[in-house]
C-alpha cells in the first residue's frame, strides 16, 4: 500500500506524522509526502516533526517527492492542499494516479469533489469527501504544532462503493477516523462551523478567545449560521438549531490564541487565501438561490487580501 499525502501545511503533516510514525515498521505500506522547496528540503535533513498531545513526533517517510516520476504509481493519495490550489495541486500528479486510486480531499468546503472531477480524468465513484477538525499550524518548514481540536476525521461517498476499509486503515495509522454515508450532512456541519469563523476572525483580527468572549461578536456569528443553514437546505441538507448552539459552544474549546487559516493567510499578507472557498462561495451561492446573506457581507467588506 503506498500513500501519497499532497500539501505538508499544518492538516498533511499532522496527518502524515500520525501515518509514518504507526507505520514505521510496517514493511508493506510506504507514506509518501509530496512536497516542495523549503518544506521539502527540511525534511528530507531533519524529518517532519509534528508536536501534537504534549509530545513531539519527529519522523522521516519512506518518500518526499515532488516528482510524479518518482513518486510513481499511488493506491492512495490523501490531498490537504489549502482550497484555492485543490485543482491545480492535484493535476499536476495526475500521473500518479491508477484506476483503481482512492483520492481523499480534506479541505475546509463542501465541494472539493467537484473541483477534483473538473480537474482531472478519473473515476468519481473513487473520489470521497472529507473534513478535520483541528487547529494545527506551521511554525517553520518541517514543524508543525497542534494547537486545538481533536483531530477528527469524518470521510466517506454517497453511492454503493464500500470504503470501510480506508477507516481500518487510518485507525492503524493513528488516526481518529469515521466512515459515513452521510458525509455531505457532516460537511456542511464544518462548513457551519468553519465559514462563518473564518469570516468573523479573519474580518475583526480576534483570535478565536475573543470572540468567545464577546456577546456582540458570539451573537453575529450565530446571525452569519443562521444564513449557512438556510443556503445548505437548497442542496438538501437540513442543518438544525442544535448543530448551531454545537457548533458555537465548540468555539471554547480551542486555545484562547488560537487563530482561523484565513486569519493567518490574511495577516501574513498572503497573495492567495481561502476567502474565495470560505466566504465569496457563501454570499455568491446565497444570491443565486436568494437567500439573505448580509451579515457575511459586511464582514466580507472588513477583509482585506
Amino acid at each position: 500500500m503506498k500513500i501519497g499525502i499532497l500539501g505538508m501545511g499544518g492538516v498533511g503533516s499532522f496527518v502524515g506524522a500520525k501515518l509514518t510514525e504507526n507505520y514505521k515498521d510496517d514493511p508493506d505500506t510506504q507514506i509518501v509526502f509530496i512536497c516542495r522547496n523549503k518544506t521539502k528540503e527540511s525534511i528530507i535533513t531533519n524529518g517532519l516533526s509534528l508536536t501534537t498531545e504534549g509530545k513531539t513526533i519527529t519522523c522521516k517517510p519512506y518518500l518526499v517527492s515532488d516528482d510524479s516520476k518518482e513518486i510513481g504509481l499511488l493506491d492512495l493519495l490523501i490531498v490537504s492542499t489549502k482550497s484555492f490550489s485543490l485543482g491545480n495541486a492535484i493535476g499536476q500528479y495526475q500521473d500518479c494516479l491508477k484506476k483503481e486510486t482512492i483520492i481523499l480531499p480534506i479541505q475546509n468546503g463542501v465541494d472539493s469533489k467537484n473541483v477534483i472531477e473538473n480537474s482531472i480524468d478519473h473515476d468519481n465513484s473513487k473520489i470521497l469527501e472529507a473534513c478535520i477538525y483541528i487547529v494545527s499550524n506551521i511554525e517553520r518548514p518541517g514543524v508543525v504544532k497542534h494547537l486545538g481540536g481533536p483531530g477528527k476525521i469524518f470521510f466517506g461517498n454517497s453511492d454503493g462503493q464500500d470504503y470501510k476499509w480506508i477507516e481500518e486503515l487510518l485507525v492503524k495509522g493513528g488516526l481518529n477516523a469515521s466512515y459515513t454515508k452521510d458525509i455531505k450532512t457532516i460537511l456542511w456541519k464544518k462548513y457551519l462551523f468553519v465559514s462563518p469563523l473564518a469570516a468573523m476572525t479573519a474580518a475583526l483580527d480576534n483570535t478565536l478567545g475573543e470572540l468567545a468572549e464577546n456577546p456582540t461578536h458570539m451573537a453575529k456569528l450565530e446571525k452569519m449560521m443562521k444564513e449557512v443553514q438556510e443556503l445548505a437546505k437548497h442542496f438538501s441538507i437540513t442543518l438544525s438549531d442544535k448543530d448551531i448552539n454545537e457548533a458555537l459552544a465548540m468555539i471554547s474549546s480551542f486555545p484562547y490564541q488560537s487563530k482561523t487559516s484565513l486569519q493567518l493567510d490574511i495577516e501574513s499578507k498572503n497573495k492567495d487565501t481561502e476567502k474565495a472557498n470560505l466566504v465569496d462561495y457563501l454570499i455568491t451561492t446565497g444570491k443565486t438561490f436568494g437567500v439573505k446573506v448580509d451579515h457575511y457581507e459586511e464582514m466580507s467588506a472588513k477583509i482585506t487580501v
